[in-house]
């Protein structure tokens, strides 16, 4: 491999979830438009396009969320957090981290008991598993409860908690 491409790989790699979120929304999206062109000009449409569109929204929606958790892009509602003191805000900013932690490996864990049984039940059309769909919320539940054990890591090596009354330091250091 060229050197020149690493750089564009390691952005890649970086966004892996964006870019397989951005692929199911593709899908979703190109055959929801084809089935419509369809419908309108020939009066006629495809049988499995709302299995397909099923499958990308579902993909696209657990394959994005655990890249907006890890970038800390999520809507956090943090006024009353801020009206405590600085050393109270750190510890329970620990405290939702490892919160975070343990329900997601809790929803992990309920996605797999409901994927293990999507082997059994199939998709009416194309007979696809639902567990290949509900591998969804467990691939991003697990991967929400990674980046919260690495949000809990960062803030506990982090020397104090950033002023609250900073709105863009206070955005960085938020991890509700």
């Amino acid at each position: 491999m060229k050197e020149a491409n690493l750089p564009s790989m390691r952005r890649i790699a970086g966004n892996l979830e964006l870019v397989v979120a951005g692929i199911f929304f593709a899908v979703m999206t190109g055959v929801v438009v084809i089935n419509v062109f369809l419908r309108y000009f020939f009066q006629t449409s495809v049988l499995f396009t709302e299995e397909l569109a099923y499958l990308g929204f579902t993909w696209a929606t657990f394959a994005a969320v655990p890249w907006l958790y890890r970038t800390r892009a999520l809507i956090s509602v943090d006024v009353a957090f801020t009206l405590f003191p600085r050393r109270m805000q750190r510890g329970l900013s620990l405290l939702v981290d490892l919160f975070m932690v343990a329900a997601n490996l809790w929803l992990a864990w309920l996605s797999w008991i409901l994927a293990s049984g999507g082997f059994v039940r199939r998709t009416a059309v194309l007979e696809i598993p639902y567990f290949w769909i509900n591998l969804a919320p467990l691939l991003a539940f697990v991967l929400m409860a990674l980046y919260s054990a690495v949000h809990f890591a960062q803030n506990l090596r982090a020397p104090a908690m950033i002023d609250a009354s900073d709105p863009e330091t206070a955005l960085k250091s938020s991890s509700m």
